[in-house]
């Protein structure tokens, strides 16, 4: 089994010892090899830019901040044992003040419970499922919203574009919530019987009987949720013409929204482009920033009553918080794969 820590090796004796001088560290809980690399490294990119740009400004409170990369193994035992080490670990060298993540929610609730136990200040900065809504710690953030919003945001494309079609709907069991989020706005909106639903679990993730079984059902659209790097690329071949019809979803890429054209000229400045999900890891690190300044405090307890009652500039608007829940959240992208790109499309 791979520690998660790329750059030391024996963390366990670690655990115990203690430092006196030390840096303050901001850690980003990501994908950084295997699965999910694309998102982990974009998330880890926007970090390292806002990071350095802090340090170039003198550092946050006189002190320079440390980036720590953890790789998120998306795996349930490995999460949970990931979020006891980062709590039990007493050696100020690594321990994180704040953890950006993790990416993936496996046992989502008792990993928050472990790092809020630990005083460790967390915040997610991409999208969550709405059943981890409730999941509340003063020190928690959930930046973006919710992956139900995909429901919602895809039958508005699909009603405004291509009513008359079929759609067949190709998921995983990781997106089991979102599609059935999707079904309830169909039906809810009398198309279900525009909506055929496909699970790679149930074919064997044998993406040719998935295409064969939707061009029987006489499907012309495809709303797929799941890893797109990995699952386009193979139905590319395979897909015949639905593939211009192949549809996902994924955050904005935020640079043509006006609210986040001075965060854009900024980082253009500093010869910066930020790419994917390298915004959102960006202005992660920036909200915690502006809550040390306000606080002017790295403790989680400080730092939690900053939050209460402040309206936060996220680069893409003016966030409030109820709970750590964002009082308004982004509305999804829709991206097409043809001869190897992704063009958003809404």
């Amino acid at each position: 089994m791979r520690f998660i820590f790329k750059y030391f090796a024996a963390i366990i004796t670690l655990l115990l010892s203690t430092s006196v001088f030390a840096d303050i560290n901001i850690a980003v809980w990501a994908p950084l090899s295997e699965d999910n690399t694309s998102a982990g490294s974009e998330l880890m990119a926007g970090a390292q830019i806002a990071v350095k740009e802090l340090n170039q400004e003198g550092g946050l409170l006189g002190e320079k901040i440390k980036l720590i990369p953890i790789e998120d193994e998306c795996n349930d035992s490995l999460t949970v044992s990931t979020a006891q080490m980062l709590a039990l670990n007493k050696d100020t060298t690594y321990k994180p003040s704040a953890i950006i993540g993790p990416y993936c929610f496996n046992q989502f609730q008792k990993v928050t419970d472990t790092l809020a136990q630990a005083k460790i200040f967390q915040i997610i900065p991409t999208m969550i499922n709405g059943t981890y809504a409730g999941t509340a710690h003063s020190g928690l953030i959930k930046m973006v919203g919710y992956k139900e919003q995909q429901a919602k945001d895809f039958f508005s494309f699909y009603n405004k574009t291509f009513n008359w079609m079929r759609v067949a709907l190709i998921f995983d069991k990781n997106n089991a919530e979102i599609a059935q989020a999707v079904r309830n706005v169909f039906q809810n909106n009398g198309k279900i019987e525009a909506l055929s639903n496909y699970s790679f679990e149930d074919y064997h993730f044998d993406y040719s009987d998935i295409a064969e079984a939707a061009f029987n059902d006489d499907t012309q659209m495809a709303f797929i949720l799941g890893e797109a790097e990995q699952v386009m690329p193979e139905f590319e071949n395979i897909m015949g013409h639905l593939i211009k019809n192949c549809y996902f979803m994924g955050l904005p890429s935020l640079k043509d929204r006006p609210e986040f054209t001075e965060t854009l000229v900024k980082l253009r400045l500093l010869g910066i482009e930020p790419e994917g999900l390298a915004v959102y890891g960006y202005s992660a690190v920036q909200l915690w920033a502006e809550l040390v300044k306000r606080a002017h405090s790295f403790e989680y307890k400080k730092l939690a009553d900053s939050l209460k009652d402040a309206s936060f500039d996220s680069g893409w608007g003016q966030l409030m918080f109820t709970n750590g829940n964002p009082t308004n959240t982004l509305s999804y992208s829709i991206y097409s794969y043809q001869n190897g790109e992704y063009t958003q499309v809404y």
